[in-house]
């Protein structure tokens, strides 16, 4: 007589143990490992697509939670992969103007920022700028941010007058808010003043360097690393401003006639 072998349990019964596994982890205080986590976000996403299908709400919110843990796990370009997917999912479902796909596609913009992909990264960062200023207004924080990594991604492909006008922008916002002091104004102040001084507009650069030197060290006292790091950024700055004018003072000297102008020319009469 054929012995028949043991039944394994129906893949939701599978998933309702694991679930339960994890339940008691957590009761006896027992902190699970990040892969553990990355195993339970992916055992979800792989039953709600079998349950739900591959475009609805739940399934997109378990690949948001398992992009998550690939991000915890640094590892990014499976993060960007999966990414890649929820905004395809969001922008069919709810709009390419819905808040969820415009944070999704934030997400993955600056993914590709950390792989050094700007030319990538940019028309994803215009596009959630411009949807960001028109439901929560320019001077949103939300939007400010998006707008300071727009500005970095023009920068590093080269567009250093638009990066400049967009870190402008975010600075003149914050000031508008009252929050020139804030942690997010001073780094939107450095980036501007980083991207003048490669635009040779040191003057400005600088001042803009001593004001966050001036914030730091009234709020956190003149020993504390973040003041030690924009005394010394603007130690740089003062350092390539008098470089500048040493070179323009040699450029001019060597332009200059070293005769009169009429021995220069020669003699007409």
């Amino acid at each position: 007589m054929h012995r028949r072998g043991k039944e394994r349990p129906e893949p939701s019964r599978q998933l309702e143990r694991k679930f339960e596994g994890w339940a008691q982890r957590q009761a006896k205080h027992l902190e699970p490992e990040p892969e553990e986590l990355l195993q339970q976000a992916q055992d979800v996403l792989r039953w709600s697509i079998r349950k739900n299908g591959p475009h609805s709400t739940f399934t997109i919110r378990a690949m948001n939670e398992v992009a998550n843990q690939l991000s915890r796990l640094d590892r990014v370009a499976e993060e960007i992969s999966l990414r890649e997917k929820i905004v395809e999912g969001l922008r069919s479902t709810l709009g390419p103007e819905h808040e969820s796909t415009l944070n999704a596609e934030w997400k993955m913009a600056t993914c590709l920022m950390t792989l050094e992909r700007p030319e990538d990264a940019e028309p994803l960062l215009s596009h959630v700028v411009r949807g960001r200023a028109i439901v929560l207004g320019e001077d949103d924080p939300q939007t400010l941010a998006a707008v300071a990594w727009n500005a970095s991604a023009a920068k590093k492909l080269g567009k250093l007058d638009e990066a400049r006008r967009m870190q402008e922008q975010v600075v003149m916002a914050y000031e508008r808010r009252d929050e020139s002091e804030s942690a997010q104004a001073q780094l939107a102040a450095l980036n501007l003043a980083s991207t003048l001084s490669d635009l040779r507009q040191f003057d400005e650069a600088v001042r803009l360097v001593r004001h966050v030197v001036d914030v730091r060290t009234r709020t956190f006292g003149p020993e504390d690393p973040r003041t030690l790091d924009a005394c010394q950024a603007l130690a740089s700055m003062t350092s390539a401003q008098r470089h500048d004018v040493t070179r323009d003072h040699a450029v001019d000297h060597a332009s200059s006639p070293s005769m009169p102008p009429s021995e220069l020319q020669g003699e007409t009469d």
